[in-house]
């Protein structure tokens, strides 16, 4: 094997390159493998074509949609004409090949594709059993005992052949039909005949025109312009080849004078990418799992499904799975909760979730202290009467404790209320009764409040800008909430929740992370923390064209941290260490106790993290 050949079997995309008169000079085994140019099957059969009486089997999983573009008039061909088949439907179906003089009635079914993902048909010719059948996620034909399978992600179709006098198999298919031209469409329209298969044979491509093997209008077409000088290279671009969506890079091979002499196309199946990326989350999901019957609380009732909504929320972390834990046992009571952390930590989020699982079933009234101005505040708040100030409504106006009553009121962002209406917060809060404006009589609200802010009420106090009374009634639950980049366990569930709510609220089922987009995610620290990563990923959801979305799509902030998950994750082990001996004064002993780790483990660590 020569360099070039070595250099691209070490490649992970799938590599062709080609002289600038389209004539195939290298392949790597990866783009082999995904064109189906290598046979893997422990059967074999001769070189051959379609003859009249051959049976012919097939399994489509959605007709004029599968690599090879079969046709409902190629159907009629074969002698199936209903006129209920459309086009994506799924459809089994066994028939003779011939003229429609003397041709025996062939037998199918099919279904609309969405309506279940099985079908399933047996018959028997002249002695022989035939199954023919659609599994989910496979395209099955079964004849002499021996089953020809294709898996699939999207679409497929599925042909087995019988000899018409011996009923023997002389053809099946595998993966990579479209690019020998071996599918049942391209079959019938090209005259029916079909190369030799035997164990681990290849396809000679190499010398060959590209074009032999692989179509697609928009590839040869950007192919091409590239030849031509009309573009400079094209890349991480979505094609159509041989039926296979692909996101591939067309790049070329220039001499000294900026000729091109050469082109070199990697790409990947968005099949394959999909495939990996469903593994990944069901990695995550089979993780989440894990936390959640780990650490769940013992008191939380594992058949409420309030809880089940209760967990959706941010990561399962350890730490975050604590704090959870202690929310969940506070919505349960009715006291006032005061929820800290830095903007974007998650605390309306976690407002939200606290009212959603309380034994009250009131409204939820969110109020951003922030916005009101000092001089409307008190009439917002606890409303007002006719003829209380000019410009005010006739019929005057109920404030939000007076709407949160029986329920929930949510004062975000509290730290920036000013003293003098710090002092009537503080009234309703002790007498539960506020006064309109304008107004001397008392109108009774039973409201419990949750506040927040990202502004350190204690200092304030110790300042002078924040009631110590107030702080006393608000502070005595309080939930904090880390900032993400303390969070490195929970930042992947994070994203896999909020790619969900995303792909939902656009209607974009089909859009996913590719692995350097997840990798960049990780990477970055986050100062916006949830809020930022939920703009972050919103914008890339609702903005990018294609189904894939890279590492480009994201607006992100370059330059604050490129750490790797493994470095994150040290990162934040060096922090418990610490934390664990600040907490045990120094004693070692104590901190290897409070960490639960041996002593040959901890002192490999201090000497990894260089802790004194």
């Amino acid at each position: 094997m020569g360099i070039i050949e070595t250099l691209l079997e070490s490649s992970s995309h799938a590599i062709i390159t080609m002289d600038s008169e389209g004539i195939i000079t290298h392949i790597n085994s990866q783009a082999m493998e995904r064109f189906g140019l290598i046979n893997h099957s422990s059967y074999s059969h001769p070189a051959g074509r379609i003859e009249e009486g051959d049976i012919v089997i097939i399994a489509d999983t959605a007709l004029g949609r599968d690599d090879d573009n079969f046709t409902l008039e190629q159907l009629e061909s074969l002698g199936i004409s209903d006129k209920f088949i459309r086009y994506g439907d799924m459809l089994v179906a066994v028939a003779e090949f011939g003229t429609e003089k003397n041709r025996r009635p062939a037998m199918w079914k099919s279904i609309k594709r969405g309506d279940s993902d099985f079908l399933h048909l047996e018959t028997n010719i002249d002695g022989t059993d035939i199954t023919v059948s659609i599994n989910g996620r496979t395209a099955d034909v079964k004849v002499h005992g021996i089953c020809y399978s294709i898996s699939y992600f999207q679409s497929i179709v599925q042909t087995v052949i019988l000899d018409g006098k011996t009923h023997q198999v002389k053809f099946w298919n595998e993966k990579g039909y479209s690019a020998r031209k071996e599918g049942i469409g391209s079959l019938l329209r090209e005259g029916g005949s079909f190369i030799a298969k035997s164990p681990n044979f290849k396809v000679q491509v190499i010398d060959y025109h590209f074009s032999e093997f692989f179509e697609g209008k928009q590839f040869e077409s950007d192919l091409r312009a590239i030849i031509d000088g009309d573009i400079q290279k094209c890349e991480n671009r979505e094609y159509e080849v041989n039926g296979y969506q692909l996101i591939a890079s067309i790049l070329p091979i220039k001499n000294d004078g900026g000729g091109v002499t050469g082109i070199v196309v990697k790409f990947r199946r968005i099949e394959d990418i999909k495939a990996t990326i469903t593994e990944r989350n069901e990695a995550i999901k089979a993780a989440e799992k894990n936390y959640r019957s780990e650490y769940l609380s013992e008191n939380i009732d594992k058949n409420d499904n309030d809880e089940a909504d209760f967990l959706r929320i941010f990561g399962n972390g350890r730490d975050m799975m604590d704090i959870k834990r202690s929310a969940y046992k506070l919505a349960r009571l009715s006291c006032s909760i005061l929820i800290t952390g830095e903007s974007g930590t998650g605390k309306t989020r976690m407002a939200k979730a606290i009212s959603s699982v309380q034994i009250r079933k009131g409204p939820f009234i969110h109020v951003d202290c922030s916005t009101i101005a000092p001089t409307l505040f008190e009439s917002e708040m606890f409303g007002y009467v006719s003829g209380a100030f000019t410009g005010a409504n006739p019929k005057g106006k109920a404030g939000f404790f007076e709407e949160a009553d029986g329920g929930t009121i949510f004062l975000d962002e509290i730290g920036e209320l000013p003293p003098d209406i710090q002092a009537k917060l503080l009234n309703v809060i002790q007498n539960k009764t506020v006064y309109r404006v304008g107004s001397t009589r008392p109108i009774p609200v039973d409201v419990r409040i949750i506040a927040a802010t990202n502004r350190d009420l204690r200092r304030g106090v110790s300042e002078g800008w924040f009631r110590t009374d107030l702080h006393y009634r608000l502070s005595a639950f309080t939930i904090e909430l880390p900032p993400l980049r303390e969070c490195s366990e929970d930042i992947i569930f994070l994203i896999d929740s909020l790619m969900g709510e995303m792909r939902k609220k656009y209607g974009a089922s089909e859009k996913y992370l590719s692995g350097e987009a997840f990798q960049k995610l990780l990477s970055y620290e986050w100062p916006g923390n949830i809020r930022e990563l939920e703009n972050v990923l919103e914008r890339a959801v609702a903005l990018t064209d294609s189904e894939i979305i890279y590492p480009e799509h994201l607006h992100i902030e370059e330059g604050i941290s490129h750490l790797t998950l493994r470095d994150r994750l040290k990162k934040e082990e060096k922090r418990i260490i610490e934390a664990a001996l600040l907490k045990a004064k120094g004693n070692r002993s104590a901190a290897m106790r409070e960490l639960g780790i041996t002593k040959t483990i901890f002192y490999e660590k201090l000497k990894e993290y260089s802790i004194k």
